[in-house]
């Protein structure tokens, strides 16, 4: 299981920088059914994606040792499950976006809620564990 976890990680990893690099280097046109935004707002995406960048990067180095790095893992987990619930933010201020937005925050909402528990079972140990410990 844990090899599963692993390149699984590895993927979602590269997944995720992929996309933050197509958004940085080409920019707000990348996102489906967006009007051309100001120079604010398509500066705040490209800032923005340089972070989503750091987080693929992140999930990708954490993956080399799922033991070790399980609180990380379980951090980055938490991270993209609330950026989920901050897209459910817009669908009450704003509402529903393009379909493929929608399907994204199915999987920002799930992926963590399958992945964590898979870890721990894996690691035979709890998340609370785990985040605690990058404490330490």
């Amino acid at each position: 299981m844990k090899a599963v976890l692993r390149w699984y990680l590895v993927v979602f990893g590269i997944a995720c920088a992929l996309i933050a690099l197509a958004h940085i280097l080409i920019g707000p046109s990348t996102i489906i059914g967006a009007n051309t935004p100001n120079a604010t707002l398509d500066g705040d995406l490209r800032f923005s994606m340089l972070l989503f960048l750091g987080y693929g990067i992140a999930c990708v180095w954490a993956a080399r040792d799922l033991d070790r790095h399980a609180g990380l893992i379980h951090l980055l987990m938490l991270v993209f499950f609330a950026g989920g619930l901050v897209r459910l933010l817009t669908v009450a201020y704003v509402g529903w976006p393009h379909w493929f937005y929608v399907a994204m925050l199915v999987v920002e909402l799930v992926t963590p809620l399958v992945y964590s528990p898979l870890l721990q079972k894996a690691t035979g140990r709890s998340a609370t564990a785990d985040l605690a410990a990058l404490t330490r």
